[in-house]
């Protein structure tokens, strides 16, 4: 049996209310053969796994349905690497779908590529009725379609919704991704740029992000239950970095991308409710980046953070009021685009 082009491998956890949208693009696709679509059930209380099922007996050659216990995000994508059998690997949210009209013409670039990363832009629409907000893309000074080292790009780090990789590439260097854990998209971009020496741009959008969901991560709901999640991440990634990346390259993406994830940090302390173990919190990751991680501690440009280290954080309930202010006054995902 000839390798599949692309597996897809789709983080469903009570998603059946959008599953059946996720999956039609692939069952209009004219290369259903080329597709291998991982819906990975992860542990779901409602009937994900039974609409899967459905698409896995009608089109047994394209869907297949692994169910396991709940493990996160994460665990969705070390299944989907393990289980994957395609040429390039590319992430599904259960809640999102790719381009009916972009999809195939992916698929024709897929085929005649070798690059180990493919960069593509993304769309993001309001889960409300539809609407399309923006497009996406950090592509624009790459050349379309040529395959060029990655090193010729300083500093690129593209978003998760943005990244189809090697499949081979991912196996070969045992990529695993913390479970139980949100926010962990920026550990596997990260973790994949460290492996990747070839790199291709395909200029039109095929993922489709869906905002504004009830509970999503990165809501102002989302954010104030999960915020350690994002902590936890932030200092697996910290030390990752100066364990594992060597290359000045690479190294370089790395900072770039860290430094922003440092700075959402305090965005997040700042979007919590008004507690003493909050403002203790906060002060503590202050204090720890700044004997830990001084570069990172050193390159925070936020003024408000800037402000409140020289007054020994004594305003950062002022600074949560008008965080809490502004988030009612903002119906979408105050983190949109983090």
């Amino acid at each position: 049996m000839a390798q599949k082009i692309l597996t897809v491998s789709i983080a469903a956890y009570n998603v059946s209310k959008y599953l059946d949208e996720a999956l039609e693009p692939f069952i209009r696709s004219k290369y259903k053969s080329d597709l291998e679509i991982l819906i990975i059930n992860d542990g779901s209380k409602d009937n994900t796994a039974e609409i899967a099922l459905n698409y896995q007996n009608k089109y047994p050659d394209t869907f297949k349905l692994i169910s396991k216990e709940n493990g996160g995000w994460g665990s969705t994508l070390n299944s989907g690497i393990k289980e994957g059998t395609g040429k390039y690997f590319k992430q599904l949210d259960g809640d999102d779908y790719f381009s009916h009209e972009n999809l195939d013409n992916f698929i024709e670039f897929l085929k005649f590529t070798d690059a180990d990363l493919v960069h593509s832009p993304f769309i993001t629409f309001t889960d409300k009725n539809g609407a399309i907000l923006r497009i996406l893309s950090s592509g624009r000074d790459i050349p379309w379609r040529e395959t060029i080292l990655l090193s010729e790009i300083p500093t690129f780090c593209p978003a998760m919704h943005t990244v189809t990789v090697k499949l081979e590439l991912l196996k070969e260097n045992n990529i695993q991704i913390t479970e139980k854990c949100f926010y962990t998209d920026v550990e596997f971009v990260l973790k994949v740029i460290g492996f990747c020496k070839t790199f291709s741009y395909y200029e039109l959008p095929i993922y489709y992000y869906r905002l504004a969901r009830n509970g999503q991560s990165m809501s102002i709901e989302g954010v104030r239950k999960n915020w350690r999640d994002h902590l936890k991440m932030l200092f697996t990634l910290l030390e990752y970095e100066k364990t594992n990346i060597h290359s000045k390259n690479t190294k370089l993406i790395f900072e770039e991308r860290l430094h922003h994830v440092c700075e959402w940090q305090y965005l997040f302390f700042f979007a919590l409710e008004k507690k003493k173990e909050n403002k203790l919190a906060l002060i503590e990751f202050d204090k720890k980046l700044k004997e830990e991680y001084p570069i990172y501690y050193s390159s925070i440009t936020n003024n408000a953070v800037k402000f409140l280290r020289k007054i020994g954080f004594i305003g950062s309930d002022f600074i949560g009021k008008l965080q809490t202010y502004r988030d009612k006054k903002k119906k979408l995902n105050i983190f949109e685009g983090a």
